[in-house]
């Protein structure tokens, strides 16, 4: 019986096709043009989560949780110094204003005290150094002995111990001989008054040195 039936179908499914074969091909053709359309279609742009504020933050504010959103934003439109979504620096002070959905960056922020995680009593001295080039060879971050030789043929002797250099104002530019090269270091209130005195009458020099340990 099945058999009998089977060339009835097929004879049948042929008249079916045969009659709608213009709609049929009208279709295949609108099923291609959208595979082709996706296919052409770019992929999606890669994403990084961006800090962003919530509402219209004040200058002077300390950043608090609700006052950040996170956004994802392409990272071709990252700007630079973006604050970390994941660990935003809260508690420090903006600023300037920032209107809602401005990404945050480290600019928005009132940066770290200089002095921050230095023993109480530290403070930061400024001293002249007498040879111009040490400029080049010292860098914010070393640390230094800072010795003083007197002018009068006394002799040298170390001013300061392991201080950690914080900055080397102006050490770009030329300077004329005799000049010296300006370095702030952080060191106890004492040693500082102790550099003052010295750089009156001392020609003051640094040799760089490893870390205090501990």
């Amino acid at each position: 019986m099945t058999g009998h039936r089977l060339p009835k179908v097929r004879e049948r499914f042929r008249r079916l096709v045969a009659t709608h074969r213009r709609w049929l091909a009208a279709g295949l053709a609108g099923v291609a043009v959208i595979v082709g359309i996706n296919a052409a279609r770019p992929a999606a742009p890669a994403t990084k989560p961006v800090a962003v504020a919530a509402h219209d933050l004040p200058a002077g504010r300390p950043l608090q949780r609700d006052d950040l959103a996170t956004i994802q934003l392409d990272t071709n439109l990252v700007p630079e110094g973006v604050l970390d979504a994941r660990h935003p620096p809260l508690g420090r002070l903006l600023v300037a204003p920032v209107r809602a959905g401005q990404p945050l960056t480290d600019l928005a922020l009132v940066q770290p005290a200089l002095l921050d995680g230095y023993p109480a009593g530290t403070v930061l001295a400024t001293i002249r150094v007498t040879d111009p080039a040490v400029g080049d060879v010292v860098h914010p971050g070393d640390w230094v002995d800072v010795v003083g030789a007197d002018l009068r043929g006394g002799g040298a002797s170390v001013i300061a111990r392991g201080a950690p250099v914080i900055a080397l104002p102006g050490a770009s530019q030329p300077r004329a001989t005799g000049e010296g090269q300006p370095l702030v270091i952080a060191v106890p209130e004492a040693t500082a008054l102790a550099l003052a005195e010295s750089g009156v009458r001392d020609a003051l020099t640094v040799v760089v040195t490893s870390p205090p340990e501990g």
